[in-house]
């Protein structure tokens, strides 16, 4: 591709030939470099890629993104002020900017993201619309899914996903964009046609320092450089706040607060079942997916599927038939005790999934869980607090301890757990134990992994799920 195409759209301040100069791929990291790729020389928190520009010249690279003169180079400097920016723009530009071809929903908030990208494409594919998904559990083109690298990609993986998109025949794309997809702008060359926000709750303050910050970044996204329209939830506190600022057309979903779709005459068994009025538009609705938080899910995702074009019937003809997500209060029941894997592992999230469980269950609600490492510390006794307040028995475990001892972040956890709590450090013992002391009509909630396939420590990444854990203890 030329680099005058390549770099449409994008501020420059050089006087480079960019008519002649031929690209045929781009590199953040330069030992991905291959002759005539453009290297671009990002700065981030631990590592400044001017450093490897000398590197990725050896290796072939023809020119090389910055935003400031490298000096001991000789191929061409294309020099920007912003190129986090420009690298989402020329990314978009290499593959034909294929975000422009699909209605896009871009998901964020703390919790929740997973359930309703997945059920926005779910109920898309179900109702006709086939709808592609980009999420923290997998990646799916309407027919086909492959594993996922990060919940929100790089710009470059994330357009070359869209584009295949496009190739496989979607005309939607659904996705979870983060909150550190936000800050590093992962999806700034994307407008999307749907914006959601879920929720705000305690998580990731590892990084962005205090809850004030981390509001302001989620807030950031809904502005029309970035979203045509949103669907914003008035149950959430931060929420309210994005309605009543709004800059961007907004439908609002919710079950206390007034909104304009909304859920009624919530009963809950073995199914859930609900009348939800979508602008005066009324569905029965009967669904696999329990709890309050998921009513609150299956609604954004309705306002969504709505927008993409699908009817009130087809909607909720198509419910009934979706299963949970992978490891989103997924439910085996076992004679006359049940048990429950969720992803549950922010203070809110762990709250919704115990409150949930506990109208399940007749005798003692049994909770496996941990916290991760490297990670926000102070949620640590506040989830063992939480723990200690809706749960009868306590077993606190691993959970991706990364660089710190598990023995560690089990003492931070207990220092908010009033009640007696076990502490079995390895998570297969864990779930061996729980189900041993489980009794008639008690309830096991393991919680905080979800349908991860890994347990990482110390660089290396076990291979390990609560799933195969689990049947493997109660018999498939």
């Amino acid at each position: 591709m030329k680099a005058k195409s390549l770099f449409t759209g994008v501020r420059i301040m050089c006087e480079s030939d960019l008519d002649s100069l031929e690209i045929k791929d781009i590199c953040l990291n330069s030992g991905d470099v291959r002759p005539s790729c453009l290297f671009v020389a990002m700065k981030g928190r631990k590592s400044d890629g001017r450093a490897f520009a000398a590197a990725a010249e050896a290796e072939g690279a023809c020119a090389v993104l910055t935003d400031k003169k490298i000096d001991g180079i000789t191929v061409p400097q294309i020099i920007t002020s912003d190129v986090r920016g420009a690298y989402a723009e020329i990314c978009g530009n290499f593959f034909s900017n294929p975000a422009r071809k699909l209605k896009t929903v871009g998901v964020t908030g703390t919790n929740g993201k997973s359930t309703v990208a997945y059920l926005v494409h779910e109920l898309a594919c179900a109702c006709g619309i086939r709808c592609g998904l980009i999420g923290t559990m997998y990646v799916h083109d309407g027919e086909r899914r492959t594993p996922a690298t990060l919940t929100t990609p790089d710009p470059y993986e994330l357009n070359s996903i869209l584009a295949s998109f496009v190739k496989s025949g979607c005309v939607a794309a659904a996705m979870e964009v983060s909150a550190h997809a936000i800050y590093w702008r992962k999806t700034e060359n994307i407008l999307f046609d749907l914006g959601v926000f879920t929720n705000l709750t305690r998580d990731h303050l590892d990084f962005f320092g205090d809850m004030r910050s981390y509001a302001e970044v989620k807030k950031s996204f809904f502005t029309p450089e970035h979203v045509k329209k949103a669907v914003i939830n008035s149950d959430d506190e931060c929420g309210v706040e994005l309605i009543n600022r709004a800059s961007v057309p907004a439908i609002t979903y919710g079950l206390y607060n007034p909104a304009d779709v909304f859920a009624v005459n919530i009963s809950q068994g073995e199914e859930c079942s609900y009348v939800v009025n979508d602008r005066d538009c009324l569905m029965e609705i009967n669904s696999r997916l329990l709890g309050a938080f998921n009513v609150s899910n299956t609604l954004a995702a309705i306002a969504c599927v709505r927008e993409l074009g699908a009817s009130c019937e087809q909607i909720a003809a198509a419910v009934r038939n979706i299963a949970p997500p992978e490891g989103r209060f997924n439910v085996y029941r076992r004679g006359d005790k049940t048990y429950i894997i969720d992803f549950a592992h922010t203070p809110d999230g762990l709250r919704n999934v115990l409150t949930q469980a506990r109208k399940l269950c007749r005798g003692n609600l049994i909770l496996v869980f941990g916290c991760g490492g490297d990670r926000d510390r102070t949620k640590r006794p506040l989830m063992g607090r939480i723990a200690g307040e809706l749960a009868d028995k306590i077993i606190i475990t691993e959970d991706n301890p990364r660089t710190e001892r598990r023995e560690d972040i089990a003492a931070q956890i207990l220092q908010g757990t009033e009640k007696e709590a076990s502490v079995i450090n390895d998570r297969r013992q864990a779930v061996g134990y729980a189900c041993k002391i489980a009794r008639s009509g008690d309830v096991v909630v393991i919680a905080g992994k979800g349908s991860e396939d890994y347990i990482e420590s110390f660089g290396v990444r076990t291979p390990y799920s609560d799933r195969e854990q689990l049947l493997k203890v109660i018999g498939q």
